[in-house]
């Protein structure tokens, strides 16, 4: 089994002019301003990119960063959206 994140169906996602994302969690009537990473997990949650180890591949690529180096952050950061209601997680069968 392994993870799969998707954004909550209570959160809509738009994009600044400067490329960033803002959330907006509508139970909570919250808007959330993300910086340069947090908007690419979440712009990579947003395209379909749904588990841990896909979405760590895709910021090291786009970051030039080693997955090793940034896997505990993204964990981290998907653990923060998930505790606060922004990001659902469920299992799936691995082929």
């Amino acid at each position: 089994m392994s993870e799969r994140y998707r954004l909550a169906e209570n959160v809509v996602r738009r994009s600044t002019t400067t490329g960033l994302s803002m959330l907006f969690d509508r139970r909570k009537g919250v808007m959330y301003e993300l910086n340069e990473t947090a908007s690419a997990v979440v712009d990579l949650l947003d395209a379909g990119t749904d588990t841990l180890e896909r979405v760590v591949t895709a910021l090291a690529e786009q970051f030039d960063a080693a997955p090793e180096e940034i896997s505990g952050d993204v964990q981290r950061m998907l653990a923060d959206f998930t505790d606060g209601g922004l990001v659902v997680v469920h299992e799936h069968e691995v082929a």
